[in-house]
């Protein structure tokens, strides 16, 4: 693979997806501390991952 620098927009839609699996990573925990384990996991995607559900 090579090493390119990448052009600013694509900077900041790499930075982007960093965030935002940052945040899917937060919830998921969040989630599973709740409910624990597994379960947890396929609640939080049933439920579209949204809060509170």
């Amino acid at each position: 693979m090579e090493n390119k620098k990448l052009e600013p927009e694509e900077e900041d839609s790499a930075a982007k997806v960093q965030k935002l699996a940052e945040k899917m990573r937060f919830r998921l925990k969040e989630a599973m501390a709740q409910r624990g384990g597994s379960e947890a996991f396929l609640h939080w995607l049933r439920s579209d991952g949204k809060k509170g559900a």
